[in-house]
């Protein structure tokens, strides 16, 4: 079963949870990445590749990449295109079956057209989805709006995982929005600073801190 890691918005660590799935669990899941649309320089399939240490085959080329760093409808017609939504919900429709972490583009309701969201491509996809989220000030809100979104569509939400620095909010924010929402928690993932990790720090702290109970390994089997 393919899973769709989106997340409350920008750089919340949508590739660093998908690293981290793919460096536990892909090679006795028979997991692969897929991004279908990249904006900007930075690829953040090349980081999956890195930080898993998976083999390159096991990494799908994006469907669409952008090379300005912004929301897929406007970085797309900088370069005088538009992205076929509708193709590419058929594209993943398609591979829902298949055991692929595919990961969306910046937030939820970031636009991948002038008609279409990406939360509108998850749903038509009827991949299940995993909601990245923040644990520091401000988590609640953000986090909560995102789950009513995805609860008004009927989307297949698995759970939500939490990522980020913890503060003085953070286990109160966890709770809170588990209790308001009502959707399962899949865990957390905290770090110590904003810094990449090199692939031998992340894959230390992947076998140390990453789902320790197997929740969301269940959850995405």
């Amino acid at each position: 079963m393919s899973v769709f890691i989106s997340a409350t918005g920008t750089d919340v660590g949508k590739t660093l949870l998908s690293s981290l799935i793919l460096a536990k669990y892909g090679e006795s899941l028979g997991l692969k990445y897929f991004k279908p649309i990249q904006t900007g320089d930075d690829s953040d399939r090349s980081s999956a590749m890195e930080l898993s240490g998976l083999e390159g085959s096991r990494f799908l080329k994006n469907y669409y990449s952008f090379r300005f760093a912004g929301s897929p409808h406007y970085a797309a017609e900088l370069e005088g295109t538009e992205i076929d939504a509708d193709e590419l919900a058929r594209h993943l429709f398609s591979i829902r079956e298949e055991n692929i972490v595919v990961e969306g583009a910046g937030g939820l309701m970031v636009p991948l057209t002038r008609k279409t969201l990406t939360i509108d491509l998850i749903r038509q996809s009827e991949i299940p989805l995993i909601l990245t989220a923040p644990v520091s000030l401000g988590a609640i809100n953000q986090t909560l709006l995102s789950l009513e979104a995805i609860q008004s569509r009927k989307i297949d939400l698995k759970g939500v995982y939490f990522i980020g620095i913890p503060d003085k909010t953070t286990e109160d924010n966890m709770r809170t929005i588990i209790e308001w929402s009502g959707v399962p928690s899949l865990g957390f993932f905290f770090l110590n600073s904003k810094e990449r990790m090199s692939r031998e720090q992340f894959q230390e702290e992947c076998s140390r801190k990453f789902d320790p109970d197997f929740t969301l390994r269940d959850a995405i089997q």
